[in-house]
């Protein structure tokens, strides 16, 4: 590979530079919701919607019939198989951007 003039890794290098600081990532929509570092999180929001879905569920289940509705008692098992694995999901992602970000850190 031939060596370039000091000239041209001078540009190179701030042509890259200029590059590393475009953001390609599309824009978040409305509805995620943001996590702690102000980042849209999907994780952050299928774990919101799913304690929502939760909650309503046993708020709904303490009445036996509301008009010509009949409802189900509250069922922990099946909440429990709909909640614990996005929580479980939220938190290891968590775990996972706190564990590499401070990785990241100690390399500067």
């Amino acid at each position: 590979m031939p060596k370039l003039k000091d000239d041209s890794s001078v540009k190179i290098k701030a042509v890259v530079k200029e590059i590393e600081k475009v953001d390609e990532r599309p824009a978040a929509t409305w509805f995620w919701i943001k996590n702690s570092a102000g980042e849209a999180s999907l994780s952050a929001t299928f774990l919101t919607v799913s304690f929502l879905v939760t909650t309503i569920a046993y708020i709904v289940s303490m009445f036996e019939e509301i008009g010509p509705f009949k409802l189900r008692q509250f069922d922990a098992g099946a909440t429990s198989a709909y909640f614990v694995p996005l929580l479980t999901l939220y938190f290891g992602r968590r775990w996972t951007d706190a564990k590499f970000s401070s990785v990241d850190e100690g390399e500067k």
